[in-house]
């Protein structure tokens, strides 16, 4: 990684938020991570008479999970995402608990083993609450990751109405855009512009395209994790007791999903 980065239209790098200082907000929030279903970090190789610094990241083989096919369609079968989608979830739920925000959930930043279980990685723009001393709402109230995954709080622009709370529930959100691209294929919500964009998340209610493979009781999780409302949204702990979610696991495997055993490492 480059060691500084340019200016943004012009203007000069604030102290605290030089590209050095997000590298390093980088390594310090990989460096409290160890669980299974996130990528770790193996070394750090920082000379400052060099212009870059060198990040060592575990090696996952097969690389971004293939989500869509050249033509559009989705490119796994309705089991093969639900087995993807919990092994996110528990990564996830491992990040909360350690206060870390990822901020940028989406396929892209999903990788997959040679066995098959999938790793959270980039977090190039996540946030842990109190790392850098900042305002945690001010800090989280600025757009970082990808705009089609953002949250409707992220893209709210009445001002007669107050502004609801940004925190960790985006990630829920940025959870259920990416199970609606497993299950069909394509974001739940398009437009031409970034401005039309937001102005779609913030509005829009989801709309299920004719798929029979999709379930009503898969549906009915997407509609909780894609409420416009944070306070609505479900909460891994609700996610993971949904049905739907742990119905192909066997009751030593459905135990060990439910436990909260990884989230001590």
């Amino acid at each position: 990684m480059n060691r500084t980065g340019r200016p943004r239209l012009g203007r000069p790098l604030r102290t605290g938020n030089t590209q050095e200082d997000k590298i390093r907000r980088e390594i310090a929030i990989l460096k409290k991570c160890n669980h299974p279903h996130i990528v770790k970090l193996r070394e750090v190789l920082d000379d400052p008479n060099s212009k870059k610094i060198f990040l060592v990241l575990e090696y996952v083989e097969l690389g971004e999970i293939k989500w869509q096919n050249d033509d559009g369609s989705p490119a796994m079968s309705i089991d093969y995402a639900r087995r993807m989608f919990r092994d996110v979830v528990l990564g996830l739920e491992y990040l909360h608990y350690k206060r870390i925000i990822h901020r940028d959930i989406k396929p892209a930043n999903l990788l997959m083993t040679k066995e098959g279980d999938v790793k959270i990685s980039d977090f190039g723009v996540s946030y842990i609450s109190g790392l850098s001393g900042g305002n945690d709402e001010y800090e989280l109230a600025k757009t970082a990751g990808t705009p089609a995954f953002f949250a409707p709080e992220l893209c709210y622009n009445d001002p007669d109405l107050p502004r609801p709370r940004i925190t960790n529930k985006i990630d829920i959100w940025a959870l259920g855009v990416t199970l609606y691209c497993f299950f069909y294929g394509r974001c739940p919500f398009t437009a031409e512009n970034e401005f039309e964009l937001f102005n779609v998340i913030a509005k829009d209610e989801v709309v299920f395209p004719d798929e029979p493979s999709v379930s009503e009781q898969a549906k009915a999780l997407l509609r909780n994790l894609l409420s416009k409302d944070p306070k609505n949204r479900f909460t891994i702990q609700q996610i993971k007791h949904v049905p739907w979610v742990t119905a192909d696991l066997t009751p030593a495997q459905k135990e060990y999903f439910l436990s909260e055993a990884l989230l001590s490492r």
